[in-house]
């Protein structure tokens, strides 16, 4: 294994910007127009518009020496050992922590550093639903599905229904996970739990092509943007707004 392979982003920074912003059209399409409004206000503090800060920090997730990079071999988890890439920590440990310290910088009175690192945590929310990152493998077609999907995303972008509320039981082999929205770790297994599917059905036997891209899509897609949307809920709900 070269682990210099994991110096480098897969999924583009660009294109977690793009999906960050597109997440808040889908909030307020459903609604949330005072979290739309929120998001779309200037930080007195850092002088940026909290959007600006979720896509900051979304961005600095993937760029070691940024001050926001999350090591790779975290943006990874099985749904079922929960394991990360080579070590145990994954990216619900990861997420969780993050919402736990934008959640106590918001209560100091902190809110742009609380939001940048919210777009910490959404760009492993964003990661989960690659295949690959719950299937715990850089190969296979990783790389090449991430950069197909950094140039052709927009094909399959939703514009509403956010999963802001959700729980459910995935069983295999006799052991059962019981997810819910109201646990931070569980929106990294949840998503997991789905797109370990995806990889079994289309990349796990390593025969991949841009079919087999174009097939997923619909399901990476808009799984990412509305869980994305369900999780900047998440938050604002927990601060009160």
């Amino acid at each position: 294994m070269d682990i210099r392979y994991f110096a480098r982003p897969l999924f583009t920074i660009e294109n977690h910007m793009d999906l960050a912003d597109h997440t808040s059209l889908i909030l307020k399409n459903d609604g949330y127009e005072e979290i739309y409004q929120l998001l779309n206000s200037t930080d007195k503090d850092l002088g940026k518009t909290y959007l600006e800060l979720i896509i900051e920090g979304s961005k600095d997730a993937d760029l070691p020496f940024s001050g926001g990079y999350i090591c790779h071999l975290w943006h990874f988890h099985h749904p079922w050992s929960h394991r990360g890439y080579i070590v145990s920590r994954s990216s619900a440990d990861a997420t969780s922590r993050l919402f736990t310290i934008a959640n106590n910088l918001w209560q100091l009175g902190k809110r742009g550093k609380a939001i940048y690192h919210l777009g910490r945590a959404l760009h492993l929310i964003q990661d989960i639903f690659i295949p690959h990152h719950a299937g715990i493998t850089a190969f296979r077609g990783h790389g090449e599905l991430e950069h197909w999907l950094a140039a052709n995303w927009q094909q399959y972008k939703v514009g509403s229904a956010g999963y802001y509320y959700w729980e459910e039981t995935f069983c295999h082999n006799d052991q059962c996970h019981h997810v819910m929205s109201a646990n931070i770790y569980d929106w990294i297994d949840y998503g997991s739990h789905l797109s370990i599917n995806w990889y079994e059905s289309y990349f796990a036997d390593g025969r991949y092509d841009e079919h087999t891209f174009r097939e997923v899509a619909p399901l990476i897609v808009p799984n990412v943007l509305r869980l994305s949307a369900g999780f900047i809920h998440r938050f604002f709900s927990t601060v009160e707004i």
